[in-house]
């Protein structure tokens, strides 16, 4: 595994919403409308960052390969919000310029150095990772599903790269400032649960998620994500076989 590998995989996977049929008939029912409305569009703004701050650590990294993941990975977040962005005007759900959470974790990307931005980003990765199964699970729009389903699989790369990052980032480090940035991470990761909750736990539930199987399925990818630092277990398939 390495930034290289990372790279070519981001530059394959450019071509990823290449199979949603935007031409096929699709309906989202007024009342799954109402539902996923407002939440859909917080996550829609939270996708479309320009990522100025994390392109400015990448440009001060030791690898130059971390400059051209990091230029690809934001282009695929922004890919995801310009695919959210159009089914949204395509069912008349009007785009937000700001919300307080994306302000919040704007905020947070800018404390300290780049081990925090990427700490940061992973648990939003995580949030994704559990929101977008439920909205999947919330709706019968097919073409809903498609997009969830894709973005999905993108998240989980997502979450696999920022990992393979933070071990990169700490893997010099001796134990009291890993453990100190772990806890971190783990505080972070349970105020994002509660915030998340109160401003989207109405698609949440609509997909099967109430708060306690909400609780514990992000914690169970948090820790999963933390094992995979901790043992150096990064997933294959993301490692293009040219590399």
């Amino acid at each position: 595994m390495s930034f290289r590998s990372w790279k070519q995989y981001f530059y394959e996977n450019q071509s990823h919403f290449s199979d949603i049929d935007w031409k096929a008939e699709d309906i989202l029912p007024i009342e799954q409308r109402n539902i996923i409305a407002g939440s859909i569009a917080q996550f829609q703004k939270g996708e479309n960052s320009e990522g100025k701050h994390l392109f400015n650590h990448a440009k001060k990294y030791s690898d130059p390969e971390y400059l051209e993941c990091t230029k690809l990975f934001i282009r695929e977040e922004q890919m995801h919000a310009r695919v959210l962005g159009r089914f949204m005007d395509r069912n008349k759900i009007s785009k937000i310029k700001k919300h307080w959470v994306d302000g919040v974790f704007r905020a947070l990307r800018k404390i300290a150095g780049m081990e925090n931005t990427i700490i940061v980003l992973l648990t939003a990765e995580i949030i994704a990772k559990i929101y977008y199964t439920a909205l999947m699970q919330a709706t019968s729009s097919a073409l809903l599903q498609s997009i969830c389903k894709q973005i999905l699989s993108d998240e989980d790369a997502h979450i696999d790269f920022q990992c393979y990052t933070l071990f990169r980032l700490t893997e010099k480090k001796k134990y009291p400032g890993r453990a100190i940035g772990r806890t971190w991470h783990f505080i972070l990761m349970l105020g994002t649960i509660v915030v998340v909750w109160f401003t989207h736990r109405t698609v949440l539930k609509k997909g099967g998620f109430y708060f306690s199987r909400f609780w514990l399925q992000t914690l169970l990818v948090f820790f999963e994500a933390d094992e995979t630092i901790k043992n150096k277990s990064f997933s294959k398939k993301y490692i293009p076989v040219s590399v």
